[in-house]
């Protein structure tokens, strides 16, 4: 297996992580995370991957529990991936905020 990892700066203190896994040359698994410099820490916000053998996604400001996508489950992987890169780039700065607004309510581990 082959793996490319690269990151996407979204602002100075907002990053895409991309990870991309091929078995035989043909795209295998993803992962994208998309973290933020918060309280001088870099927190995890949101993750879409199809590790553990399903698409699903993680939204750390209700909880690091998966949960399942189902209606994109037969898409092709690229397309998958470039949805979610676009759905990331777009909507990060209101994750962020609803991870922010978990952390003053003390919702989510602050470390």
């Amino acid at each position: 297996m082959e793996t490319e990892k690269l990151t996407r700066d979204l602002t100075e203190k907002d990053r895409l992580d991309v990870t991309l896994t091929k078995k035989d040359k043909v795209l295998y698994r993803f992962a994208l995370n998309y973290r933020a410099y918060i309280n001088e820490n870099w927190k995890e916000i949101y993750r879409v991957d199809n590790y553990h053998k399903f698409l699903h996604e993680q939204k750390f400001w209700r909880s690091p529990e998966t949960i399942p996508i189902q209606d994109k489950k037969d898409w092709p992987l690229r397309m998958t991936i470039k949805h979610y890169i676009e759905k990331i780039c777009l909507n990060f700065p209101k994750y962020r905020r609803y991870y922010e607004k978990a952390l003053r309510k003390r919702k989510i581990n602050p470390k």
